[in-house]
């Protein structure tokens, strides 16, 4: 079902048909009032205004449908491309340049590529958890086996266990020298055990945390839409990766040979792990983990506003309110938010921020969720996203795309076509990356699902 401009614009002058009608029925009371001539013309203004207001909710509902719709044509778009480029080894092609006329690593996989194709694996699953497209099926178990192929052994010894819950590891001095005393023991991971983490070659220093919590993410996803248990021994082994990548009370290495953190990482793990214990509340391990890491992670980027950690923080604080309710989840997200808005309100750039449209999705659903969906907050996070979604319009790749026109030059690059769906990295750029699109991608889906919650409130 799709609706006009015409009929959303028809819905308007109900509105007005509607208040012109309340005001001719409070005249023709005042004038024939005992009057039987006056009567018979306010019964039949009552079943005029009656119908009116039923044809202005029929409208109303359809032009709300109109707008969600419009996200569902562009995520499409994209996911159409994605199953028609998927290589045979499962990944996505990583980007192109079409200044250069080049694909990035056509033949080599990077530790941030495969990183990134987790993350678009995770946006793939999400879109088929909200609309049960049976054609990504395929599409994600492709993923799902090359990330099993990428992924390498891992473990700790109690030894290990011990001087990490002495929080040696968060010292702020001195890190080279217990970083380098660590390896020297064999103390910062062994190369056997029951966890996994992904690295695109066998090297432990590539094997970025990110990719392994993203991957974990996948697996949730799918499993709990598709009920598809076959990838569980894996889902088994990247969360015992994970779990063993944590820093008591600080945060998550960045790859099993450093002591060090980073935002992007912490806020990835912190998210998977929270969809984890959603969906298996019954671990009582990750149950009791997730309250020191709900605890420290709140308190180190409460602290310090980190952009890299604002997305994924705030969609994992989201998913932890949603899980528990409790409060300081929920003033974790207005504060991140409302510092975020603040600093996005001293410029407009002309970048492209799915990432952050993502985090804000979250964001308004947990507002709705706490009966704060009509607050000064919730309405700016929706006023910013408004204004980013327009811009996302300009972004994608059109059917048959040859070329980029701008103020003062043109670019012809007959390959664009080839990326119909993809979203490039800006306006003014001329290159796309297989993440910004999944950015794009789960901004959208968040955002159908967020229409249908708000429509059903």
């Amino acid at each position: 079902m799709s609706v006009s401009a015409g009929s959303c614009l028809a819905s308007m002058n109900i509105t007005q048909q509607i208040n012109d009608v309340s005001t001719d029925k409070a005249i023709l009371r005042n004038k024939y009032v005992g009057h039987e001539a006056g009567m018979r013309g306010i019964k039949r203004l009552k079943a005029i205004y009656c119908i009116a207001t039923a044809l202005f909710l029929i409208a109303f509902g359809e032009c709300a449908f109109a707008l969600s719709n419009d996200y569902l044509e562009s995520i499409n778009l994209a996911v159409n491309h994605w199953l028609a480029v998927q290589k045979s080894s499962g990944f996505m092609p990583y980007g192109y340049d079409f200044l250069k006329d080049e694909e990035s690593e056509p033949r080599t996989m990077s530790a941030a590529n495969l990183t990134r194709q987790a993350f678009t694996a995770a946006v793939l699953a999400d879109y088929y958890a909200l609309t049960k497209d049976q054609r990504t099926r395929p599409a994600i178990q492709r993923f799902l086996r090359a990330f099993g192929r990428y992924s390498l052994p891992i473990g700790k010894s109690p030894v290990q266990t011990l001087v990490e819950k002495t929080h040696l590891l968060s010292m702020p001095f001195g890190r080279y020298k217990i970083h380098a005393a660590l390896n020297r023991l064999g103390l910062l991971y062994e190369t056997s055990g029951p966890g996994k983490v992904l690295s695109p070659t066998t090297d432990y220093s590539k094997a970025h945390t990110g990719a392994v919590a993203l991957a974990l993410l996948t697996e949730l996803r799918y499993s709990l839409s598709s009920g598809d248990n076959s990838f569980a021994e894996l889902r088994h082994a990247w969360l015992e990766g994970l779990i063993g990548l944590w820093i008591p009370g600080d945060g998550f290495r960045q790859f099993p040979t450093s002591i060090d953190t980073t935002p992007y990482y912490d806020g990835e793990a912190w998210l998977a792990l929270a969809q984890y214990h959603s969906a298996f509340p019954q671990d009582q391990r990750v149950s009791e983990l997730l309250t020191d890491v709900d605890d420290a992670l709140i308190k180190k980027y409460r602290g310090e506003f980190k952009i890299d950690f604002f997305h994924w923080g705030t969609m994992a604080a989201a998913a932890r309110y949603a899980d528990t309710k409790e409060k300081m989840f929920l003033d974790f997200i207005k504060a991140q938010t409302g510092t975020f808005l603040d600093r996005k309100k001293e410029h407009v750039d002309s970048d492209n921020n799915c990432a952050s449209v993502e985090g804000g999705a979250d964001v308004l659903e947990a507002l709705l969720s706490a009966g704060e969906g009509g607050s000064e907050l919730a309405e700016r996070a929706r006023g910013w996203g408004t204004t980013e979604m327009r811009k996302v319009k300009q972004l994608q790749i059109q059917p048959g795309q040859k070329e980029l026109v701008f103020s003062n030059s043109r670019i012809i690059a007959p390959r664009m076509q080839e990326f119909s769906g993809s979203f490039r990295s800006g306006v003014y750029a001329a290159n796309t990356q297989v993440d910004l699109t999944a950015h794009c991608v789960s901004a959208m889906v968040k955002l159908e699902r967020y229409n249908e919650t708000s429509l059903g409130n």
